[in-house]
């Protein structure tokens, strides 16, 4: 079956619940050597429709925050000071928030006092000019995921839940999928299965 037909029978097979239930694509490789650094990756990849509602951005600076309506929390300059003398705020904002936007000038600073904290949870701010426009930056975030292959064979992200449109589900699915196969060095032939499934669902299989 393809991405469509799998995502009809995972949803259609799964049990109601007292909750909307996300929808996982997981993928499963063979063949493929994850001792070598070459063949991990962690990167983020825009999808065409946003996957996960619980996505939260936070914007740093002085004149790009002016600016960012759209965001989910805004950081002045007096509030990263205070982070910077009290890292566990820190902590609880790289936990809290799935992306930081930041005035660049500012990421020397950040980089020296919270590298510690931001860098082992990938969450070191994405830099912007000081005056910028933040707002396009943050909706793309938003249709945001990240994709890490590290010592296991499989990956698994969010690409969208049952009661978002099929189609726009179907195609981040793709698009997860055609991102993954340009960096696996045999292509399909490094892929064992590419799975559906809801949260609390059987897994339906996509036909490679």
């Amino acid at each position: 079956m393809n991405f469509s037909e799998a995502i009809e029978e995972a949803v259609e097979s799964s049990e109601d619940r007292n909750f909307t239930e996300s929808i996982d694509l997981i993928i499963n490789f063979k063949d493929l050597d994850l001792s070598d650094p070459n063949n991990r990756f962690n990167e983020d990849l825009k999808l065409p429709y946003q996957a996960d509602d619980n996505i939260k951005v936070a914007v740093i600076g002085e004149s790009i925050i002016n600016n960012a309506d759209n965001a989910d929390r805004i950081i002045d300059k007096n509030e990263l000071e205070d982070m910077f003398d009290n890292p566990d705020e820190a902590k609880e904002l790289a936990e809290e928030y799935s992306f930081l936007i930041a005035e660049a000038p500012l990421m020397p600073k950040i980089g020296q006092q919270l590298g510690q904290v931001f860098g082992p949870r990938n969450m070191m701010p994405d830099p912007m000019p000081p005056g910028s426009d933040p707002s396009d930056k943050i909706e793309d975030l938003r249709n945001t995921v990240t994709l890490r292959l590290r010592e296991d064979p499989l990956l698994q992200v969010k690409v969208g839940n049952e009661e978002q449109e099929e189609g726009e589900v179907s195609s981040n699915a793709e698009s997860v999928y055609n991102f993954i196969l340009d960096r696996l060095p045999q292509g399909n032939n490094n892929v064992k299965s590419v799975l559906l499934k809801t949260t609390m669902g059987s897994p339906a299989e996509v036909d490679q």
